[in-house]
């Protein structure tokens, strides 16, 4: 079955970084992990250390990442799901989540898995 990833970077409403973390943990992704076709998240904090500046490069505006796996025949099926009404309702808002900062994207892979030979 085909696989995908869709990653969410998203930020805290200033001063609620537990509350936010405690509601993704607790709730949002054992919620979204409802969603059919969605198998697997991870989530990830910005690291303290980044790369240099270098020409053209831009600063992360997100302090976290998830990494939502996806085996689907159908990544349009597994937007739609999403999306759903049922799914949206049955999904836990927190105001401790920066709205408007999201920024949230499917990938699809374009080659094979490679793994380091040591």
């Amino acid at each position: 079955m085909p696989r995908y990833i869709m990653t969410v970077r998203s930020n805290p409403v200033a001063g609620r970084e537990t509350e936010y973390n405690e509601w993704y943990d607790r709730h949002h992704v054992p919620d979204l992990l409802m969603t059919p076709t969605l198998v697997a998240a991870q989530r990830y904090r910005l690291a303290p250390v980044q790369l240099p500046d270098y020409p053209g490069y831009v600063k992360p505006r997100h302090s976290y990442l998830v990494v939502y796996e996806i085996e689907t025949e159908s990544l349009e099926k597994t937007r739609d799901l999403l999306w759903s009404a049922e799914n949206v309702a049955r999904i836990r808002p927190s105001d401790a989540f920066d709205s408007s900062s999201i920024d949230c994207q499917f990938f699809t892979p374009i080659g094979p898995r490679v793994i380091q030979q040591r």
